[in-house]
Formats: C-alpha cells, sequence, structure tokens
C-alpha cells in the first residue's frame, strides 16, 4: 500500500509523542500540543506519513526570519518510526514540506545535531550542502 501524506490532526497526537520520543523527546498530550499549536501560530505546517492507517512519519515547515538573512524555510523534526525506516517515508515527507515551504520563501535549511551522522548523510543525498557549522547556547527561564 503507498503512503498518504497529509497535514496534522488533532486524532495524531499520541502517535505524535511516540515519534518524538524515537527522535529523543519526551512530551505529555500537553507540552505537544502547546507545540504544535506554536508551529501553527508561527505560520508552521506539520506533515503526517500515514501507511496501513498506521501513522509512521512526520515532518515540521517552519518558516524562519533573521533581520541579517531574511526569510528561510526550515524542515525540523522529522522522524520514521524504526520500523519503517528505509522504504523512502522520510524522503516523501521533505518532498511534501519543500513543495509547501517553496510557495513561500526562495531557499531551505535544515539543521542536524551533530551526532546524527545519518541524518547529514540522508539530507546531502537529497541534495543539501552543508555551509556553516555552529555552537547551540541555550539559558533557561528558570536557571
Amino acid at each position: 500500500m503507498e503512503p498518504i501524506y497529509r497535514t496534522y490532526q488533532e486524532k495524531d497526537l499520541q502517535a505524535l509523542i511516540a515519534l518524538m520520543k524515537q527522535l529523543g523527546y519526551t512530551h505529555s498530550e500537553q507540552s505537544l500540543l502547546t507545540n504544535i499549536k506554536a508551529v501553527h501560530k508561527a505560520s508552521g505546517e506539520i506533515f503526517i506519513a500515514e501507511l496501513n492507517g498506521a501513522i509512521v512519519g512526520c515532518i515540521s515547515a517552519i518558516i524562519d526570519i533573521r533581520l541579517a538573512e531574511g526569510a528561510h524555510g526550515e524542515i525540523v523534526s522529522l522522524v520514521v518510526d524504526k520500523e519503517h525506516r528505509g522504504y523512502g517515508l522520510g524522503k516523501g515527507l521533505v518532498k511534501i514540506a519543500e513543495c509547501w515551504l517553496l510557495k513561500q520563501v526562495d531557499s531551505i535549511r535544515i539543521r542536524a545535531n551533530s551526532i546524527r551522522k545519518s541524518a547529514h548523510k540522508f539530507y546531502q543525498e537529497l541534495g543539501y550542502v552543508e555551509t556553516k557549522q555552529q555552537v547551540v547556547l541555550v539559558k533557561n527561564k528558570h536557571e
């Protein structure tokens, strides 16, 4: 059966919690719902890969606007269920996110954790080129 690619629906929340865990992020319903609402409020979109009625992957597409660089699309939070990797679902999710983003911006960026070497290779095979490396520094509100 062919996968279905579509936008996020409320009924997908539980499946997304499980997918985010595979990506290394633990969420409650409320915390993930807060993030989903924030993506939508910032004019981003979340896409789902569905296979045989099961949610097997997701991706977020956002617009990032910087004073110095202007607007760029960004692909974030791509994850395919570990049991369904290697079948082209990730490529399908990237394609739908790219189509959505390129209606709004001229370029798309992807940021992948430096330890996720397989993710780097995946994106490079899709035509993405590394342009710089960064260090991410965080200051939390309650620290």
